[in-house]
């Protein structure tokens, strides 16, 4: 049997799993149809995009990957330019409304799966898998 603390564990962390996912789905759509010229014409000389840019023509997955890609490098920008995947100069002269945009879909996504992780080791704890 469970208790009202169960229920509101799961509620809360179910609740965020499946918003945050679907914030992050909807805004990669978004992105690939409204976004997708304007940030590859951003970052144009970055060697990072420019090795994805041929996926982009592999249907789902490709675009998939791209944007995956391109969110990594404008969340994480330091590694992503000492990395040498991202210009300097490119981030610099990328738009902030954009930018923001970008980082709140990605960052919403990483939010989804540390609840999904979470989630998980609650259910351990909670003895509700073995």
């Amino acid at each position: 049997m469970t208790n009202d603390h169960e229920v509101w564990f799961v509620l809360t962390f179910g609740g965020l799993f499946f918003g945050l996912g679907f914030i992050s789905i909807f805004g990669h759509v978004y992105l690939y149809f409204f976004q997708m010229q304007k940030i590859m014409g951003f970052l144009s000389n970055s060697q990072g995009v420019l090795a994805r840019k041929s996926f982009l023509s592999g249907g789902l997955a490709g675009i998939y990957f791209v944007l995956i890609g391109v969110g990594s490098f404008l969340v994480f920008p330091s590694w992503a330019i000492k990395s040498g995947a991202l210009d300097k100069e490119d981030y610099l002269s990328f738009p902030r409304g954009l930018l923001g945009m970008i980082r709140f879909f990605y960052i919403a996504s990483l939010g989804s799966g540390v609840s999904m992780i979470v989630f998980l080791i609650g259910r351990k704890y909670m003895g509700w898998i073995e």
